[in-house]
Formats: structure tokens, sequence, C-alpha cells
């Protein structure tokens, strides 16, 4: 059986899989995806800018103006052309870092409202530090805003003017503004990749680990009955091979969720495979298809999902060989129990593992639902899930 469970560990390549749910998603992936913010920003902001300045200030440098607005439309242009094609996000960030610096300075040379024309293409220079905060973090940003600082000043120099403190602090301002931006950016992306993250991690956890613990368990008379165990294993695998497989070629489409009690019973017949008899005391009513329990579609497949882990825990941990589950409304939401009187544990020496802690508490938690373990040695251990219904808010 430990060479049955090792094979299928190596098909389901284990490897790659629990590397890329502890990564998650590196700065350095999501680097070649943001980059098209800040690229985006520049291309959209300079023919606005440029054009308020010929509004303004009519035939006073604006066709210098207008060719500088454009060539750096056209630097842009060509550095997401890059990235499509592979360039090194690094170089982009240095490309347009240069794009920014010679396009001030140039701007800073027109003649006539030169101080105006400035305002130009510092629009690109806020986008150039907004580029470096989604690459580096808000230190990448305070790095850029201060060579903008540096900048700005000898743009001053080189005009021969003196240094306007007004308007070299709305400068900066901007592009502090445009870092600020981009972390919250930065904010929502890793909350996303977390969210992505916890996702891949309890979906592994609540399958491909499921089942390879299943197939590895051992049961009295398997050394008497290797042949039947081989089978059971094999019709195991194919049929987690086979749901694998349905989930990997369905299109996101909207999909008939099955009511608690419906889901319960499929539970059943799963685990009654492994070894494990469940019996269930339904209130009477709560059932459907869509709707006819009273849950949404996500909160009846949190609830689903967290006792098919509760029923998993009493298979693998509880040595007893059968589990109760009990579901009856509540004026505020349903509740469902799955009970056990196997060895038990005591909960302030047993440090919660992923699935208690994840797969069940988490996944409850994530919909507006509670739950609640508790345990005695030698006297089992109860599962109690309460989610709300539809509209509810949760237990306090």
């Amino acid at each position: 059986m430990l060479r049955v469970a090792q094979a299928a560990g190596r098909v389901a390549g284990l490897g790659g899989i629990r590397e890329l749910a502890a990564r998650g998603w590196r700065r350095e992936d999501r680097a070649e995806y943001v980059i098209a913010i800040p690229l985006a920003f520049q291309i959209g902001v300079l023919p606005a800018a440029a054009l308020v300045y010929v509004g303004s200030f009519g035939g006073s440098g604006s066709a210098a103006v207008l060719g500088l607005a454009a060539a750096l439309v056209l630097a842009t242009i060509g550095l997401g052309f890059g990235a499509v094609r592979g360039v090194p996000v690094r170089v982009l960030a240095l490309a347009d870092t240069v794009a920014a610096i010679a396009g001030n300075l140039a701007m800073s040379a027109v003649p006539g409202s030169s101080a105006r024309a400035v305002e130009v293409s510092w629009q690109y220079f806020a986008g150039c530090v907004a580029l470096w905060t989604l690459l580096r973090g808000v230190s990448g940003g305070l790095v850029a805003a201060a060579l903008g600082t540096a900048l700005r000043l000898a743009m001053f120099a080189g005009a021969g003017a003196p240094v306007a403190t007004a308007t070299l602090l709305g400068d900066v301002a901007v592009l502090l503004v445009a870092m600020a931006v981009s972390a919250g950016v930065l904010l929502v992306l890793d909350h996303d990749a977390e969210r992505l993250r916890t996702g891949v991690r309890r979906s592994l956890h609540d399958t491909v680990l499921q089942t390879l613990e299943a197939i590895a368990l051992t049961l009295p008379g398997d050394a008497d009955n290797a042949a039947r165990r081989l089978r059971e294993v094999r019709a195991v695998a194919h049929a987690e091979a086979v749901a694998l497989r349905r989930e990997l070629s369905r299109r996101y489409e909207a999909r008939t969720t099955p009511g608690v009690v419906e889901g319960l019973i499929g539970l059943g017949a799963e685990l009654a495979r492994d070894g494990l008899r469940m019996r269930l005391d339904a209130a009477e009513g709560v059932d459907g298809v869509d709707g006819g329990d009273g849950l949404t579609a996500q909160r009846r497949a949190a609830v689903l999902a967290a006792a098919r882990e509760a029923l998993r825990n009493v298979l693998k941990h509880s040595g007893a060989g059968e589990a109760l589950v009990r579901v009856w409304d509540e004026p505020d939401g349903l509740t469902v129990v799955v009970r056990d009187f196997g060895v038990g544990f005591d909960p302030a020496a047993h440090r919660p593992g992923f699935g208690l802690s994840q797969s069940i508490s988490a996944r409850m938690a994530e919909v507006g639902g509670t739950a609640t373990v508790g345990s005695r040695v030698g006297n089992g251990t109860s599962v109690t899930l309460w989610v709300p219904v539809a509209g509810e808010a949760a237990h306090s």
C-alpha cells in the first residue's frame, strides 16, 4: 500500500504543487503584469497634459511640448512591446527612468512658459515612481522620488532660475501621491495573492492529500485481502482522477449546488467506500437545491466542505467506524454537527492543524459562519458548524 501511495504522489507531482502553494505569487512573478499599470498611466496622461498646456499658452512653446510629449509616448509604447516580448522587467524600468530624466531635462529647456511645460513631463516621472514602487515596494518608490527631487533641483539650476520652493514641494508631492497610490495597489495584490495561495493549499489538502491518505490508510485484514484492497485503491484513484479531469475542463459557468442534506448524503456514500459509516439526522424541511435550504451557493459549498473535512478527521483520527451528523434550522441560520464517539483529544494540549484551522474554521469565517470544536479524551469529538441564511450577519 505504501508503494501505491508513493506512486500516486509522484503522478500527482506534489513536489511542484507544494512549491507553488508555498511561494504563492512572488514579486518577480507579479512584475511582468503590474508594469502595465504605470506604462498605461504615462501613455494616457501625457497627451492630456500636453493639450492642457497648448490650450493655456497657445503658441508659446507648444510645438516643442507636443513633440516631446509624443516622443515620450512612443518611448512608453516601445517599453510596452518590450514587456510583451519578454524583455526583463528591470531593464524596462531602467529604460523608463532614463526616458523620464531625459524628457524632463528637455522639457525644462522649452522656451517661453517652461515652468508650466515641465508639468507635462513631470507626470511621466510620476509614472516612473509608481513603476519602481510596484516593483520594489515603498522603499523603491522612495528612492525614485528622491531621484526625482534631485532631478527637479538640477532642472532649476539648468534653467538658471532660483529654486521655487512652492513649485518644488508641489512636484515632490505629485511623486509621493504616485507612490502612495501604487503602495495601495500592492496591498490589494498581496491580499489577493494570499487569498489565492490559501485557496490552493486548502484545495490540495481537501482533495489530493485526503485521497493519498485514504490510499495509504491501513485497515484490518489488508494482508489477507490484498487483491480486494488493491481494487479499492484503484477505484478511489480512478474516481479522483475523473473528478479532477472534470474540474480542470469545466468552464466558468453557473453551477447547480446541491442542498446541504443532499450534499451530506453524497459525503456519506464517499466515506463509506473508505470504511466510515455516517448516520444522518436532518430536521424536516432542511434540504433543497440552489436556495431550498435558505443558503447562498457560496455558504452551502463552504459548510459542505467543512463537514467533509470533519468527517475525514473522524476517519483518520477518532478510531471510530461511525459518525453522527445532525442538521437543523435556526431562526438566523443553519447548524450542522459532526459527532463521533472515538478516542477524542485534549484541546488545550492539541495544536490545531491545517484541516481544523483552514479547511474548517477559516472557511466558515469567510462566509460569515462559525465553527466550534469540542472534545474530551476517551469521549469523542464534536464539530459544530453554523452558517447564516442569506442576508443574515454572523454571530457576534
